[in-house]
């Protein structure tokens, strides 16, 4: 009888394992898309339409991996439930280091250099007076219209 409880325990233990663990990639999956983000940060969604890449999604440049990103997530969303931050007034973090990385990623393809050798001659002279892209170029978001965010927008519950 005792052994057929400690199967059992197992057995059970290991379900609750696997439902969980398919819960959490579930709900990365879902927080990880543009229409989840624009639930708070509708004012850099828009200012990222007019952009230079709006067919590029949030989680292309806003992120860390998906641990860090989903703890830190919840911790934002506890501090936004409890009022003690007002996500659009909130800045996203910017990761530039990651941010660079995707830029250099789509822009610095061997193909795109094969094709215009210059490209590459005047970005590294470029990269010698600046650390990032972003030293010369907008990231993405125009920055005028990010600054139409406006305070107390914010739905009370």
């Amino acid at each position: 009888m005792e052994k057929l409880s400690t199967k059992l325990w197992l057995i059970g233990g290991t379900a609750l394992v696997v439902v969980l663990v398919i819960a959490a990639m579930g709900m990365a999956r879902q927080t990880s898309k543009d229409s989840f983000c624009v639930t708070c940060h509708a004012y850099e969604k828009v200012s990222w339409d007019y952009g230079k890449h709006p067919e590029v999604g949030c989680i292309a440049c806003h992120t860390k991996g998906v641990v860090r990103d989903k703890t830190a997530g919840m911790r934002k969303v506890m501090l936004t439930l409890t009022d003690r931050v007002d996500p659009h007034r909130d800045n996203l973090p910017s990761y530039k280091d990651k941010i660079n990385d995707n830029c250099v990623a789509c822009h610095f393809t061997e193909e795109r250099l094969a094709l215009m050798p210059i490209f590459k001659e005047r970005h590294d002279e470029y990269r010698k007076h600046s650390a990032t892209c972003m030293g010369c170029h907008e990231a993405g978001h125009v920055i005028k219209l990010r600054e139409l965010r406006q305070t107390g927008v914010r739905l009370k519950i």
